[in-house]
């Protein structure tokens, strides 16, 4: 009986989430009030109360989960990256960044509302702080591990790893915000700013380990 009630529960928190990101999504956050998604929902504003504090609380709370997929799915992407061959790290590299800007473009509202609370709003700020500096450990990760296997030399994990993150934002504004250029654009840039920046910090070993790769690919079998 309890697991039933639990997933019942669980079910009536994301029928809310759902109706309330559809609704955040097509009217914006300020325009959307609880008796609109309780009206969506079916359901009481009494119960609504049961799962959230108020409308900010709720998209808080909606907006931890969506940065954290986000951080999941970056990583699922990069793993596992053959980082000794050049065309694997593009490929990578392009996912990711893909899978930042798709995030940015179909969760718009969120993304801006987000991004303007650095600062503002602390709990909302916190959120935004807290996704984008694990997202950050995790490349800062990746890159100390390169750095212990010997194909790249001289470069601190974190502070180059908050670089790119706050690049990448950076860009997510200017896509929504200015629109003076694409976001295929954005990618392309990201993705050359971050392969050259790896390849100027490679090791000797790094050096022929890459030339050994592009040059088997370029080998015609007899």
């Amino acid at each position: 009986m309890a697991k039933t009630s639990e997933k019942r529960r669980e079910e009536t928190r994301d029928r809310i989430i759902i109706a309330a990101c559809e609704l955040f999504s097509k009217y914006g956050y300020h325009n959307t009030q609880v008796m609109d998604i309780v009206k969506a929902v079916g359901m009481s504003a009494g119960t609504f109360y049961n799962y959230f504090k108020d409308k900010r609380d709720l998209f808080a709370q909606i907006a931890h989960q969506n940065l954290y997929e986000l951080r999941r799915r970056i990583k699922k992407l990069r793993e596992p990256v053959n980082i000794w061959d050049h065309g694997d790290r593009v490929e990578k590299l392009n996912a990711s960044y893909g899978a930042y800007f798709d995030y940015i473009s179909s969760h718009r509202q969120q993304f801006l509302m987000l991004r303007g609370s650095l600062g503002v709003d602390e709990e909302m700020d916190a959120i935004i702080r807290k996704h984008y500096s694990d997202i950050a450990q995790d490349l800062a990760n990746d890159i100390q591990n390169w750095l212990d296997i010997g194909i790249i030399e001289n470069l601190n994990p974190l502070p180059t790893a908050y670089a790119v993150v706050g690049m990448t934002m950076h860009l997510g504004d200017s896509i929504l915000l200015e629109e003076k250029f694409t976001r295929d654009e954005a990618i392309a840039t990201l993705t050359k700013m971050s392969h050259l920046m790896f390849e100027s910090h490679l090791t000797e070993l790094g050096r022929k380990a890459l030339e050994e790769t592009q040059k088997n690919k370029t080998e015609v079998p007899g």
